[in-house]
């Protein structure tokens, strides 16, 4: 009779533990999967709206754009520039950054220096509803971009 008891313990905890392993619905799947995706970067330009948790310095012209075969470029309040990038699952890393020389106010180039300091310190990436979170090595958001 032990043995009985035994059987229908070890049968009840598998059944237990097979409910909470519910496999999660395809949809569930697919969000996850395109807010990590380095694919859904590209397709138009993303528009800096937070820089360092500080809101974007009074300009909101900063930009980036994802390209082709892993190019960047986009607008640093006073310079355009471009370079590569190299992408993985959640993972993002900006190669080297080249961009035009103009002058600006001080100010200006203030926050260009900050933005470009920004992008080079970034590792990682998340999407999610519209906003693109670019993540320095120990994964406080650094940029935030809106599409």
């Amino acid at each position: 009779m032990t043995h009985i008891w035994r059987a229908i313990s070890i049968a009840s905890i598998l059944l237990l533990a097979s409910c909470n392993s519910t496999p999660q619905p395809a949809w569930e799947k697919q969000q996850t999967e395109a807010r990590t995706d380095p694919k859904s970067l590209g397709g138009g330009k993303w528009v800096l709206v937070s820089m360092n948790s500080n809101g974007a310095s009074g300009n909101s012209n900063l930009s980036l754009e994802f390209g082709p075969d892993n190019a960047v470029s986009g607008f640093g309040g006073v310079n355009r520039f471009s370079g590569t990038c190299t992408t993985s699952t959640e993972q993002l890393k900006f190669g080297p950054l080249v961009s035009t020389k103009m002058g600006g106010s001080a100010q200006l180039m203030k926050t260009e220096q900050a933005y470009f300091d920004a992008l080079e310190s970034v590792r990682s990436f998340s999407l999610q509803v519209g906003l693109l979170r670019l993540k320095n090595d120990s994964g406080k958001i650094v940029l935030e971009f809106s599409h």
